[in-house]
């Protein structure tokens, strides 16, 4: 009888942690986003990623200046998408969904001043 309950009771235990294990391995989680970002030089590379990663929430962050394309590592519980878009944006940079204020880009190294794309028309026909 007393076997039988140091068996059961260690049957129960490892249950627990198989449950625990799983539970907390799909709430914590990292995610991964890439999205374009205009910029011209390594100046850009580093400005761009030491802006997002004064961000605790922000794993990783890599610009590549050749193809524009920035690609980030985040806990989304923490940040959402659309203000990794805002932190590039205050940094000087434009995404493909959030322009930089004009201040803000005016501020930039002129090396790093790219040729902004044009603002999007809204036809309200």
């Amino acid at each position: 009888m007393k076997t039988q309950k140091i068996i059961l009771s260690f049957f129960f235990t490892i249950l627990t942690v198989v449950f625990a294990t799983n539970a907390s391995a799909s709430i914590l989680h990292d995610e991964t986003v890439t999205f374009k970002v205009y910029g011209n030089c390594e100046m850009c590379k580093k400005n761009i990623e030491t802006a997002l990663l004064k961000n605790q929430n922000i794993k990783k962050a890599t610009w590549d200046v050749k193809t524009k394309m920035l690609t980030v590592v985040y806990d989304p519980h923490m940040i959402s998408v659309d203000n990794i878009h805002k932190l590039v944006a205050n940094a000087g940079y434009d995404t493909d969904t959030v322009k930089a204020t004009d201040d803000a880009y005016n501020k930039l190294p002129g090396c790093c001043q790219y040729k902004r794309p044009a603002a999007k028309k809204i036809n309200n026909n």
